[in-house]
C-alpha cells in the first residue's frame, strides 16, 4: 500500500490516523455476527418452506374431501385430483428443501464459525492477535507522531508571538507618546521571538524529517496485520459464497428431476380428461340408458290380498291400497329380525332372471314388491311377512280366515286380553319380546322384556297402539306377548 496522495485522497479518518486499524479489528467480530445471521436467514426461509408445505397439504386434503363428497364425476373428477396430487407432490419438495436447508447448510455454517473463531475472555481470539499487531506496528511511528505535533505546536506558538511583537514595534515607532527606552525593549522582544521562531522551526522540521524516514517501516509492518485480515476477511467471503451456491442448488427445483415429473404427470392427467366418456358414464349409471323393470300385465290370482292404509296411526302415503301377488305367507319358520322390521331401503326391485331363477320364499316375496315407491308400505308388507319367531297362541278358524272382516261377531277376548289399568292407563300388560327401533316419530322404541300397556287390538296392518315410558304411539304387535 502507498501513501501517494495523487492516487487516494486522504482524510482526517484515514486508515494510517492512531487508532484507526479498529474498523478493520471490528470487522473480524462482525464477521462472526454475520455467520449467526446467515444461519438465521436459513432458519426463517426453512419455516417459510415448511409452512408453505403445510398449506399444501392442508388445501389438498381440503379439496379431496370436497371431491369425495362433492358432484364431479369421471375424468374430470381425475383432472381435480391430478391438481391436489401436484400440490402434495409440491408439498414433499419443499419439505425436502426445508431439511436440506436446516439439515446441511446451517450445520455447515455453524460448523465453520466454530472452527474459526475462537472465543476468550472479551474478545474473539483472532481478533485479539490482529489488534495487538496493529498496536505494535503503530507504535513507534505513533510517538515519532506526537513528537512531531508538539513540535508543530511550539513553532506555530512561536509565530503567533512574534508577529504579535512586530505589530506593537511597528506601532510604537508611529506613537510619540511612547519613549525610546520602551521602544527599545519591544524591539529587544522582538528580536528574541524572532529567535525562538528559528529555534522551534528547526526542530520541527527534524521531527518532521525523522517521521517521513520511518514511514516506510511503519507502512510495512502495518501492511503486514492488514493483509492478515484481508486474509481472514477472505475465507470468510469465500465460504459465504460456496453456501450460497449451496442453497442455491437447493432451492432450485427446477433441475430436480422429480419436480418437472410433477408438472409432466399432471399435463398428462389433464390431457385424458373426455367429455364423450363421461357423458356416457352418466348416462349408463343416471341417465337414458340405465335399465328399466317396465309395468307388465300380471293375471288375476285367488292370493291377492288389498292392503288399506293404515287409517288411525297417520303411516302411508297414497288413499288407495296396493295390491300384492304370489304371496305365500308362511308365519312359522321365519327368523326373528335383527334390528327394525324396516331396516330396507325404500323401493324395493328384482330383476326377470332373479325371479326366474329363485326359489325361495323370501325371493319370491321380494319380485311382487319391485313396483313399490312407497316406503311405508313396504314396512307394512315386510312387518306382516317377516315375523319373529316365537310361540303361538292356537288359532282358530275364524282368526285364520283372510275375510274375517265379513263376520258379524268378534271373538271373545281372553282374559289376558281383559282391560285393566297400568301406569294410569286402561289396557293389557305386554312384554317385549325382541329390540325394535322407531323409524317415525309415532312408533314406540322398544327393548326386549319391556313391560307395557296395550291401549288397542291388532289393526289390518299388524300394528297396536300402546303407552310407555309417558307417552301413546305405535309398535308392531308380533313384536310382543300378554303378560
Amino acid at each position: 500500500m502507498s501513501l501517494n496522495e495523487d492516487l487516494v485522497q486522504a482524510s482526517n479518518d484515514s486508515f494510517w490516523e492512531i487508532g484507526k486499524y479498529s474498523r478493520t479489528v471490528k470487522r473480524i467480530d462482525n464477521g462472526k455476527a454475520l455467520c449467526d445471521s446467515l444461519r438465521q436467514l436459513i432458519q426463517q426461509r426453512s419455516e417459510i418452506e415448511t409452512s408453505y408445505a403445510k398449506s399444501l397439504t392442508n388445501w389438498s386434503k381440503k379439496w379431496n374431501e370436497f371431491l369425495d363428497r362433492g358432484n364431479e364425476y369421471g375424468t374430470i373428477q381425475a383432472g381435480w385430483r391430478g391438481m391436489l396430487q401436484e400440490a402434495d407432490s409440491l408439498s414433499e419438495l419443499h419439505s425436502l428443501v426445508s431439511e436440506n436447508l436446516m439439515n446441511k447448510d446451517y450445520v455447515n455454517i455453524k460448523a465453520w464459525q466454530k472452527e474459526n473463531y475462537h472465543k476468550s475472555m472479551m474478545h474473539f481470539k483472532e481478533t485479539k492477535e490482529l489488534e495487538e499487531g496493529f498496536k505494535k506496528a503503530q507504535k513507534p511511528w505513533e510517538k515519532k507522531y506526537t513528537k512531531l505535533m508538539a513540535a508543530k505546536k511550539d513553532y506555530h506558538a512561536a509565530c503567533r508571538s512574534e508577529k504579535s511583537t512586530a505589530n506593537q514595534e511597528n506601532n510604537a515607532r508611529g506613537d510619540s507618546a511612547v519613549s525610546p527606552d520602551q521602544l527599545k525593549k519591544i524591539q529587544e522582544k522582538l528580536r528574541k521571538c524572532q529567535q525562538e521562531v528559528e529555534g522551534t522551526k528547526d526542530k520541527y522540521e527534524a521531527c518532521l524529517n525523522d517521521l517521513n524516514s520511518y514511514n516506510a517501516k511503519y507502512i510495512e509492518d502495518m501492511n503486514e496485520v492488514f493483509q492478515k485480515c484481508q486474509d481472514f476477511e477472505k475465507t470468510r467471503i469465500e465460504f459465504f459464497k460456496k453456501t450460497m451456491f449451496e442453497i442455491h442448488q437447493h432451492l432450485d427445483l427446477s433441475v430436480d428431476p422429480r419436480f418437472s415429473q410433477v408438472y409432466s404427470s399432471l399435463h398428462s392427467t389433464i390431457g385424458q380428461i373426455d367429455s364423450d366418456k363421461d357423458l356416457r358414464w352418466w348416462s349408463t349409471n343416471h341417465g337414458a340408458d340405465m335399465a328399466m323393470n317396465w309395468p307388465t300385465f300380471e293375471e288375476y290370482s285367488p292370493e291377492l290380498q288389498n292392503i288399506s292404509k293404515k287409517k288411525d296411526s297417520g303411516i302411508g302415503g297414497g288413499s288407495d291400497g296396493i295390491t300384492i301377488t304370489s304371496i305365500r305367507h308362511k308365519p312359522d319358520g321365519l327368523d326373528a329380525p335383527q334390528s327394525s322390521p324396516y331396516n330396507s331401503k325404500r323401493q324395493v326391485s328384482t330383476t326377470e332372471s332373479q325371479r326366474s331363477s329363485s326359489g325361495s320364499n323370501i325371493q319370491q316375496q321380494s319380485s311382487t314388491l319391485r313396483s313399490y315407491t312407497n316406503y311405508t308400505y313396504f314396512r307394512v308388507w315386510m312387518s306382516r311377512h317377516k315375523e319373529p319367531e316365537r310361540k303361538e297362541e292356537p288359532v282358530s278358524m275364524e282368526e285364520s280366515n283372510p275375510f274375517a272382516d265379513d263376520i258379524d261377531e268378534p271373538p271373545s277376548p281372553s282374559p289376558e286380553d281383559s282391560p285393566r289399568q297400568m301406569n294410569g292407563k286402561e289396557g293389557v300388560p305386554v312384554r317385549a319380546l325382541y329390540d325394535y327401533v322407531v323409524t317415525e316419530e309415532d312408533e314406540l322404541p322398544l327393548k326386549a322384556g319391556d313391560v307395557f300397556v296395550k291401549l288397542s287390538e291388532e289393526d289390518e296392518l299388524g300394528w297396536c297402539k300402546g303407552y310407555k315410558d309417558g307417552r301413546e304411539g305405535l309398535y308392531p304387535a308380533n313384536y310382543v306377548e300378554p303378560v
